[in-house]
C-alpha cells in the first residue's frame, strides 16, 4: 500500500528556509508530476514496467511573526490533491484521487550572523485527514498521525552564493486499517537529508541544485516486520524568479539516482507559484 504522504516527507527546494520578513504572508500554489517505471527489492531491480506516476497540487499558506529583530516564526498550513495511478506489471494496484493530509507546521528561522546565515528549528504534523481505502493500494491519506522535525542551516558565502542543508525525521503512529483484512502497520522512523547550493544570477533570479537522502522507514504489517527499509538518492535541479515584488515562480526537475525499495523514479517536474502580500 503506497501513501503520498509518506511517501513524499517534507522536501524543500533551494532557498525555502530564508525567512520571510515579520507581518508577511505568503500564498503557494505547486504542481507536481512524478513517473516511474522501474520497481526494486531489497536493492534488486524485479520489473522495468512497474508503471506509477502521480499528479499532484498542494496549498500552503504561510505567516511570518517577530520573535526577535533577528528570529521569526513562521506557523504554515499545507494541504496536498490529486491523482496517483499504476499501468504495466503495476495495474493491480490500480489508480485513487482525492485530498492529501492535512500538515501544519510551525518553522523557527534564526539569522544568526551579519552574513544572514540561518538556523531553523521546524515541528510539523499531519494529520490523518486525506483520503483513504483500505481496499486501494494507492492513497492519498496515510491514516495515521505523523510527526517531522526538521533542521536546517544555511550558509552564505561570496555573496551571491549559499549551501542550504537540511535534515529531519519522521515519527507515525500505527494504522490500524492498513489493508483488506484490517491489519495494523507500524512505521519505524524515516529521516532525509537534503543538501543543495544556489546562486544568484541577478537579484531576482537564483538557480540551484542538490541532492537528497532518505533512509529508514520500514514498515511491520500485523507485527512481522517487512524487507521495504528505505535507502534512496535523488537529485534536482531549481530556477527561482520574482516578478515584481511580490510574486514569484519556480520550477524544479529531478530524479532518483537510486533506489533499495519501491519505485525509482525517471522524472519528477515540481512548479510552484508564491504570492507574498
Amino acid at each position: 500500500m503506497l501513501s503520498y504522504g509518506e511517501a513524499m516527507a517534507l522536501e524543500t527546494a533551494p532557498g525555502d528556509y530564508e525567512p520571510l520578513p515579520p507581518n508577511t504572508n505568503a500564498l503557494l500554489l505547486y504542481g507536481q508530476y512524478a513517473q516511474s517505471t522501474d520497481f526494486y527489492t531489497s536493492g534488486n531491480k524485479v520489473s522495468n514496467n512497474f508503471q506509477f506516476h502521480s499528479e499532484i497540487g498542494i496549498l500552503r499558506y504561510i505567516h511570518a511573526f517577530a520573535l526577535a529583530p533577528n528570529a521569526v516564526i513562521e506557523p504554515q498550513a499545507i494541504l496536498p490533491f490529486g491523482h496517483l495511478a499504476a499501468g504495466g506489471d503495476a495495474s493491480f494496484l490500480g489508480s485513487n484521487s482525492g485530498v492529501g493530509d492535512l500538515t501544519l507546521g510551525a518553522p523557527v528561522k534564526v539569522v544568526i550572523n551579519q552574513a544572514h546565515d540561518v538556523l531553523s528549528l521546524g515541528p510539523y504534523v499531519y494529520a490523518p485527514t486525506g483520503t483513504y481505502n483500505q481496499d486501494k493500494s494507492l492513497n492519498l491519506g496515510a491514516n495515521r498521525w505523523q510527526f517531522l522535525l526538521q533542521l536546517a542551516y544555511i550558509k552564505h558565502f561570496a555573496r551571491d552564493w549559499a549551501w542550504d542543508n537540511i535534515a529531519d525525521v519522521d515519527f507515525s503512529t500505527s494504522n490500524n486499517q492498513a489493508d483488506s483484512l484490517g491489519q495494523s502497520s507500524s512505521k519505524r522512523p524515516r529521516y532525509e537529508f537534503q543538501e543543495y547550493l544556489r546562486y544568484n544570477v541577478t537579484p531576482t533570479t537564483t538557480v540551484g541544485g542538490g541532492f537528497g537522502y532518505v533512509l529508514g522507514g520500514r514498515d511491520s504489517l500485523d507485527g512481522q516486520l517487512q524487507p521495504d527499509m528505505q535507502h534512496e538518492l535523488y537529485t534536482r535541479v531549481s530556477l527561482t524568479q520574482f516578478i515584481g515584488k511580490s510574486w514569484q515562480i519556480q520550477g524544479e526537475v529531478g530524479r532518483d539516482i537510486s533506489v533499495s525499495q519501491g519505485f525509482k523514479e525517471d522524472l519528477r517536474i515540481n512548479l510552484r507559484l508564491a504570492k507574498l502580500f
